[in-house]
């Protein structure tokens, strides 16, 4: 296990963090998106939940 650097096979035990961080990332992101794709009215009502910054910010539009 290992992933190459500018075509440099590096293989050590932090790349080997990095590399199992990696696929942990990606099943993820992968997961989120397909949950975006099987309900998108789920993603449309989070996107149009208020800010918890908006309380702290008076900006009118």
């Amino acid at each position: 296990m290992g992933f190459n650097i500018g075509g440099i096979q590096i293989s050590s035990p932090i790349a080997h963090i990095v590399e199992s961080n990696r696929q942990v990332n990606e099943q993820a992101l992968n997961q989120m998106i397909q949950e975006a794709k099987n309900d998108p009215t789920k993603t449309i009502r989070e996107i149009q939940q208020p800010s918890p910054f908006s309380q702290f910010l008076d900006i009118k539009v």
